[in-house]
């Protein structure tokens, strides 16, 4: 058994708190190097393997759930320049902040995670909004076609321009499809019908094939039920992103290696159908 005296024993606590020191953090505080050092040992790639899948694009390894995370615990651009003074400093580091000096080589770092995550989620957005618009596309396409929807059409306005003869309005083209809303509105001197129970009662008397005409629009109740202010929202958010990475390429720096195949794997063609 090995007896350790005085001395060695102090040799090894001052070995120790050398350790201790040496891997004390420079530039990230304490939480964001434990959040970091966390993601890095659940991850567990080399830092140069991840600097490498970032600059490649390579979405076998990139998941939607790891560019968030990166986007989320990255130091900040200053920090990070920082850190890439330290390069000469590398073993005296904590694992995050040698970490943050691997991949702050990386140019552009957040722009090209905000646009590898676009491009990860962009299938998701468009099998999300594609149904709604396939639904409202083909309940226009149903409408415009639909020659019986036609005739209610001419024969409502027939009825108005005869309701509004004499009038400013009177023998008019056409009218608003908001119309159309306002029929069960307008009621006759006796307020006992309306003008819609009118039309009704006159296209089953004299143009029963008119009645007909809901049959020839099958995606019209779908549709309905689509939000045209969220769809809207939806489409032009993701046009926004659209332009926004083709800015982003237009103005990206060239290659910074041969294993940096950004602009070759982003500049591609964005389509929502």
């Amino acid at each position: 058994m090995r007896v350790f005296s005085k001395k060695d024993q102090e040799g090894g606590e001052e070995k120790a708190a050398q350790k201790k020191k040496a891997k004390e953090l420079k530039v990230l505080d304490s939480k964001s190097s434990q959040n970091l050092s966390i993601f890095l040992g659940s991850n567990r790639l080399p830092y140069e393997e991840i600097k490498n899948v970032i600059l490649e694009v390579n979405e076998k390894v990139l998941t939607e759930n790891m560019v968030q995370s990166l986007l989320k615990l990255l130091p900040e651009q200053e920090q990070l320049s920082v850190l890439s003074e330290l390069k000469d400093e590398y073993e005296d580091l904590a694992e995050s902040e040698q970490f943050g000096v691997v991949i702050s080589s990386v140019k552009k770092l957040k722009p090209r995670l905000s646009a590898i995550l676009f491009r990860l989620q962009f299938e998701e957005q468009v099998n999300n909004v594609k149904p709604d618009v396939v639904a409202v596309t083909a309940a226009c396409e149903e409408l415009v076609q639909s020659e019986n929807f036609s005739q209610l059409l001419q024969i409502i306005l027939l009825v108005g321009n005869f309701m509004n003869a004499g009038s400013r309005n009177a023998k008019a083209f056409g009218f608003s499809i908001s119309y159309l809303c306002k029929l069960r509105d307008t009621k006759s001197a006796d307020q006992k019908q309306t003008l819609l129970h009118f039309l009704a009662d006159l296209c089953q008397e004299s143009y029963p094939n008119i009645m007909h005409f809901p049959d020839e629009l099958i995606h019209l109740e779908k549709a309905s039920r689509v939000s045209a202010e969220t769809l809207q929202k939806n489409l032009d958010q993701m046009g926004k992103q659209i332009k926004s990475l083709e800015k982003d390429i237009e103005t990206f720096p060239p290659p910074q290696s041969e294993n940096d195949k950004f602009v070759e794997k982003m500049t591609i063609s964005f389509t929502v159908l």
